[in-house]
């Protein structure tokens, strides 16, 4: 409880300090350059006053708080309209509210550059992301070629189709599938079962 009185406090101690030292520099200020820091530094604290009274934490149903609130709420305003009136009548009728435009505009415009920045990194940050992910697609295609190709370079070592004697090229269209899916030895296996069984037929034919 104490911390959120301790903002407030501190948000009226600016405004009047900053309504102090216009009182006492008003007559000899040239323009409103000499005083608009301290104009804006009793602005802040009005919103620093603001700020505290918002605060979750703080019991808005307790009487204390209630009071103060209302009462920091009122020497703001009295504070700034104090102001006002010093600065209206320095530099002319119109000056204050001219102030206020201003610096809502510069307010404005600062937010909107916030804004836009956000906007920009996080689009930044989308196209770098977008590039991440391109680059591990290729890197994913590029691994899935090189494995391929790896695959079929062992396949063709495993299965030579060189043109001698040892190739499946040699062997009949049935025994070349078999040569080429299982290896010599299979193929040459399975032409001599085949022989074998021709040569019973034909004894048996000949029976």
């Amino acid at each position: 409880m104490v911390e959120p009185v301790t903002a407030v406090l501190t948000g009226i101690a600016l405004v009047k300090k900053s309504v102090d030292f216009i009182k006492t520099n008003i007559a000899t200020a040239q323009d409103v350059g000499d005083i608009i820091g301290h104009v804006d530094k009793a602005l802040n604290g009005q919103q620093e006053v603001i700020k505290a009274r918002d605060k979750a934490n703080v019991d808005h149903f307790a009487t204390e708080n209630v009071a103060k609130e209302i009462i920091d709420a009122r020497l703001a305003q009295e504070q700034l309209y104090e102001m006002k009136q010093l600065i209206d009548h320095r530099f002319g009728h119109g000056t204050w509210a001219f102030i206020l435009e201003e610096r809502k505009r510069r307010i404005d415009k600062h937010k909107q550059a916030v804004k836009e920045a956000k906007a920009k990194k996080l689009k930044k940050q989308q196209e770098m992301y977008e590039m991440v992910k391109m680059f591990m697609i290729g890197i994913a295609v590029i691994l899935f070629v090189v494995v391929a190709i790896g695959i079929t370079i062992k396949f063709v070592l495993a299965h030579p189709v060189e043109g001698d004697d040892k190739s499946c090229r040699l062997y009949e269209p049935k025994y070349f599938l078999i040569c080429m899916s299982e290896g010599r030895g299979y193929a040459d296996t399975q032409l001599y079962l085949d022989y074998q069984i021709e040569k019973e037929n034909w004894i048996i034919e000949q029976d």
